[in-house]
């Protein structure tokens, strides 16, 4: 099952059923069309990052997004990793203990200008960057980042899962173990 649901209390809002012979982005219009989406914000995996998709969300939903950008994006993931991170200020930092492991979150971010030849995905507005470092006791220490990309300039009240800890890999079907929502 691929679902909608809502951010914070988990309110299933749809859900489609993918088939064994089939995978979940081919799904993320039927499970959205039904929805009014004007004005809110959509969040997904990188699975879900697919321009025609996110071009429909946006022109045709009347919605925002903030899309995960991973190497299956490969323009994009270039251009939003050359960003002059470096130069830019942490906006916030989640850090946490838990599940034998020790975690921090720096969130970054960095509006992208159209004029200035922006980022090779469509409507975006902004760039984020999480930096992800784990460390699971008795082991070395990881480091990741991970990119992402929104159609607007996020008020303080949108980009509250951004703040709770970087952005989240969306649950998954507990009955199937399949299906990220969107």
């Amino acid at each position: 099952m691929l679902s909608a649901v809502t951010h914070g209390t988990l309110v299933p809002l749809a859900q489609v059923e993918v088939g064994a012979k089939t995978n979940e982005t081919t799904h993320f219009r039927p499970l959205l069309a039904p929805l009014d989406l004007t004005g809110t914000v959509v969040t997904f995996d990188a699975l879900h990052s697919v321009k025609a998709n996110i071009s429909w969300l946006v022109e045709t939903k009347k919605a925002h997004y903030i899309a995960v950008i991973k190497t299956n994006q490969p323009t994009a993931y270039t251009q939003l990793a050359a960003l002059p991170w470096q130069s830019i200020a942490v906006q916030h930092t989640a850090s946490g203990t838990g599940h034998g492991r020790r975690e921090s979150r720096p969130v970054k971010t960095c509006g992208i200008a159209d004029e200035l030849g922006g980022i090779a995905f469509p409507h975006a507005r902004l760039a984020i960057r999480v930096h992800r470092r784990r460390k699971p006791t008795g082991k070395r220490e990881t480091r990741e980042s991970v990119y992402a990309v929104t159609s607007e300039l996020l008020a303080p009240h949108q980009g509250r899962h951004l703040r709770r800890g970087g952005l989240h890999r969306p649950r998954r079907d507990r009955t199937t173990g399949r299906g990220d929502p969107p």
